[in-house]
């Protein structure tokens, strides 16, 4: 069976960041560990699917500042239903 490629024509995403690949250090080593960076181009750019628990053991384990607290546990109530948060990094 074949994999196809197909090119995208729109990607829409929130007007503000749920967290930074540059400065949320602490989760970006978290979610690295967890393998979720692996999705992600050299530079950090891509699309990457976070399963919704690796977010909620973030939340628990990590030491971030409340507005990413905020956005991600938002991300989480926002995508309980699909099992993951999809996130447009660039």
């Amino acid at each position: 069976m074949s994999v196809r490629a197909y090119r995208v024509k729109r990607i829409e995403h929130e007007q503000s960041d749920s967290f930074n690949l540059w400065h949320d250090k602490g989760l970006v080593e978290f979610l690295e560990k967890e393998g979720c960076l692996r999705q992600l181009n050299d530079d950090l750019g891509g699309i990457m699917e976070i399963p919704i628990d690796v977010l909620k053991e973030a939340l628990q384990k990590i030491n971030m500042n409340s507005e990413t607290r905020i956005s991600i546990s938002k991300d989480i109530e926002i995508c309980q239903d699909t099992g993951c948060v999809t996130y447009y990094c660039f």
